[in-house]
């Protein structure tokens, strides 16, 4: 049984040394090229969009940190502890925002390094597809479309 509760401060410093952890070459990279100090980036993580824990059976699984951007939900984030790996903890988060997020936004966002080719099939199986490349980032972004909102005002704007 999966469940999901707003990060805890402390947990907030757990996701982000996973993240680094999972792809420190890609930060130092990201960073020198966003002329950003990895210390600006954490402060932006503390106060933008929602983070998110994710329980499997009481153990922390992992993290989720999404934004909603207008007509987008950006998933900024999406890391699993390695022995949560491979269990569709992963499918079913994605699932999730997917049926959550339907009909109050159009899509869903994603960024992806080129070489994490194991998460690209992740994305890819659950409907999201390349939509653009940032070449000096090594970075895909993805898109998986959903029901457009819907707009509550007629043509004459009433």
């Amino acid at each position: 049984m999966l469940r999901f509760t707003p990060a805890t401060p402390e947990q907030y410093s757990e996701f982000l040394q996973m993240m680094w952890n999972d792809g420190q070459e890609y930060w130092e990279n990201t960073m020198r090229i966003m002329q950003m100090t990895w210390e600006e980036y954490t402060q932006i993580f503390r106060t933008l969009g929602i983070v998110q824990a994710i329980y499997k059976d009481d153990l922390l699984a992992g993290f989720y940190w999404i934004e909603e951007r207008e007509d987008t939900l950006h998933l900024h984030g999406l890391i699993l502890k390695s022995k949560f790996q491979g269990q569709a903890i992963g499918t079913a988060v994605l699932t999730m925002l997917a049926k959550k997020y339907k009909g109050k936004v159009n899509k869903i966002e994603l960024g992806v390094y080129q070489a994490n080719s194991g998460a690209i099939r992740l994305y890819e199986k659950v409907g999201f597809q390349i939509t653009r490349s940032l070449g000096d980032l090594h970075f895909y972004v993805m898109q998986k479309p959903l029901t457009p909102r819907l707009d509550h005002t007629n043509s004459d704007g009433a």
